[in-house]
């Protein structure tokens, strides 16, 4: 017969190893969340009459409004366990396209926007074509349109910048409607309609049942290649956005404005995976590593930190997301 003191020590220990476990499964969940609380604490330290004003912290999120909208739309590939390196190659090629509709071409700026989205689109249309349907490795499909489309981009304006857009298409990047810079509304739009879409819709739901398992989903009657294809088709349109806005907010166009877009917003998804929901890609977890990034980079730059040092602490953070994501995984039982 046990002893009632072994009893309590007992009771104590099982009840300490689940706070222990409340707390881990906490630290996992909202790893990225509690990181960016860190960052932001540290330089608001480090900086306190410069970081936290709302001059800078507008400016954060202005700088970030681009790579959230590609990121949002990486974040839908990677629900799907795929990913598109093309993002940055077809925001170059979609800004230099409607850049030169608009200035060459007099197109009014909203249909040269249409435009842009369509050519986003079907960049992600032929991506998704020969992921989905030709069963192609995502990696080599997109590692291949990554250098197509960057091609096509020097290609069309023969390597030359684009300038002299309309004061509308510039308002887009660099236009406030109060005290809300519109770049930001934009990024506040499309993560909405992407969360909604994901998380209150059947093939949000149907996206996700195809990443955990894409087996198990075909052999469901789930018509998988179809799902992965319009992924790919909404990552394309993303891009195609993100480049025009980046294009609107520089007032210039080049063939290289949206390159840095392929490996933030890689490194914003992996990052998202541990906020929120444990190892799966989503918009919120994705939004929280798109403002870590502009965070550190920010806080990097008030503290005259050398650009090369910013660039090989962002490599650090991509690999370190990784490894966060997969200790994740691997602490759930998956593999």
């Amino acid at each position: 017969m046990k002893s009632p003191a072994l009893d309590i020590d007992e009771e104590g220990g099982r009840s300490r190893a689940t706070v222990g476990d409340r707390l881990r499964s906490v630290t996992r969940k909202y790893a990225t969340l509690i990181g960016l609380l860190v960052v932001v604490l540290l330089f608001t330290v480090l900086k306190p009459k410069v970081f936290l004003t709302i001059g800078n912290l507008r400016g954060i999120l202005v700088a970030v409004a681009v790579l959230g909208v590609a990121a949002v739309g990486q974040t839908v590939v990677f629900a799907l366990n795929d990913f598109d390196l093309s993002v940055g190659s077809v925001a170059d090629l979609s800004g230099t396209v409607v850049a030169s509709l608009m200035v060459f071409h007099h197109m009014p700026w909203p249909a040269a926007i249409a435009v842009g989205l369509l050519i986003g689109c079907a960049c992600g249309a032929f991506n998704g074509f020969f992921v989905a349907y030709v069963n192609l490795n995502p990696f080599v499909v997109t590692l291949g349109t990554l250098t197509s489309f960057a091609g096509l981009s020097y290609l069309y304006n023969h390597s030359v910048a684009i300038s002299g857009f309309s004061k509308g298409f510039l308002e887009i990047g660099n236009g406030r409607i109060g005290p809300v810079p519109v770049s930001v509304i934009v990024l506040a739009v499309v993560a909405f309609i992407a969360f909604w879409v994901m998380e209150r819709t059947t093939i949000g739901r149907r996206w996700y049942a195809v990443g955990g398992n894409y087996d198990a989903s075909y052999l469901a009657g789930v018509r998988v290649r179809r799902l992965r294809f319009l992924a790919f088709v909404a990552c394309g349109g993303c891009a195609a956005l993100a480049g025009m806005v980046v294009a609107s907010q520089l007032s210039i166009s080049t063939a290289t404005s949206g390159d840095y877009l392929m490996l933030q917003s890689l490194a914003a998804v992996f990052l998202g995976m541990t906020a929120f929901k444990e190892s799966m890609a989503n918009i919120a977890g994705t939004i929280v590593g798109v403002l870590f990034l502009g965070v550190m980079v920010d806080g990097m730059a008030i503290q005259y930190v050398n650009s090369y040092v910013q660039q090989i602490v962002t490599g650090v953070v991509v690999i370190g997301s990784v490894a966060l994501a997969r200790i994740v995984r691997r602490q759930r039982g998956e593999r």
